[in-house]
């Protein structure tokens, strides 16, 4: 029985299925002159995930709505997920017809999960009031690159541009001025750098940029528009799809399971807007994981922006490796203020 690149949403089972180079029709969603591969060929890459179930008489899911929902393998053009599941474990379908016949579900996923909600509060609590240059009681570090680097880097190339904004005058500023802060002393601490360390704060679109000024009406706000001059290599935290099948194959699956809401966490904090109650304090856990992430040799840090859906920013370590190549002065004329009330009861 043959699968197809359209079964499944795994990226990595996609090259896998397409670098085969066998074209014909699947018989799990019917897709005609499609990169075809043997469904039972597959196994090595399900079985360490298939081993996190076990039967369970209470539970009110099959193993197929279980992978759906835990894992979210296969598209909606499958006709029938467990039809497609056993065929790929057909070859020892013996070992596994205890899941297939019966209602399933994982302790072990439950556990992690619930372990995974303390993993950032502990390192927080860790790196703000214990161990604040070597934490390593609550994060292990080395999951954690494994992670980044197996899923989450991207190349920024030389003929891609940025922006900067600073609330100015109708005058502006000019080039010179539109960079990071030239002098340690003037580096005030932020999401992704400590006090006195200057990193170069873009965004990727004129719009984000006006955003994340939080500028208000009839102010004055000077754009700078940056070229990158060298290649940078950056961790993206934004559109975030680490791929189960990879941790599965290296049979790390329960890391996967454990680590990925972390990086999840750490996306939200990075992009959390400066507020004028923070502490300094608040920022040390980001710029903690930033130093760490600067220290393998990235160039930088990339984040969905907080206040423009549309937008996202890059915390840059190697400022240098830009350059502004133009700027323009623009006065806010309209401000939209979306809004929902608290319930403090």
């Amino acid at each position: 029985m043959n699968c197809c690149i359209n079964c499944f949403n795994s990226i990595y089972l996609k090259s896998i299925i397409d670098s085969y180079n066998e074209k014909g029709k699947c018989n799990f969603c019917k897709s005609d002159n499609v990169s075809i591969y043997l469904a039972k060929e597959l196994a090595d890459y399900f079985r360490n995930i298939f081993s996190l179930y076990e039967v369970d008489t209470k539970s009110k899911l099959d193993i197929s709505a279980c992978i759906k929902k835990n894992f979210n393998l296969t598209t909606d053009l499958v006709v029938d997920n467990k039809f497609l599941f056993k065929s790929i474990f057909i070859d020892e379908i013996e070992d596994f017809n205890h899941l297939f016949e019966n209602q399933v579900s994982s302790n072990i996923i439950l556990q992690e999960v619930t372990k995974v909600h303390n993993i950032w509060n502990d390192f927080k609590k860790e790196i703000k009031f214990a161990n604040r240059y070597f934490a390593s009681n609550s994060l292990n570090f080395e999951i954690f690159k494994s992670i980044i680097q197996s899923s989450l880097i991207r190349d920024i190339n030389i003929d891609e541009t940025f922006y900067r904004s600073r609330i100015s005058d109708k005058i502006g500023f000019d080039k010179n001025n539109m960079g990071n802060p030239p002098k340690p002393e003037l580096a005030t601490a932020g999401r992704a750098n400590p006090k006195g360390i200057s990193y170069l704060y873009i965004a990727n679109s004129l719009e984000t940029a006006l955003y994340e000024t939080r500028s208000t009406i009839f102010d004055y706000v000077t754009i700078g528009e940056f070229a990158v001059m060298k290649e940078l290599k950056v961790i993206s935290f934004r559109n975030i799809e680490t791929d189960p099948i990879y941790w599965s194959e290296r049979e790390d699956i329960k890391s996967y399971i454990e680590y990925l809401p972390f990086i999840y966490t750490l996306q939200k904090e990075l992009s959390l807007p400066i507020r004028k109650k923070d502490k300094t304090l608040d920022y040390i856990p980001t710029q903690y994981i930033c130093e760490y992430i600067k220290s393998l040799g990235f160039d930088g840090v990339e984040y969905q922006s907080s206040l423009f859906a549309e937008g996202y920013n890059l915390a840059i370590f190697n400022p240098d490796k830009l350059e502004c190549i133009n700027t323009k002065v623009y006065e806010i004329e309209n401000i939209k203020l979306h809004h929902k009330l608290l319930d403090n009861s």
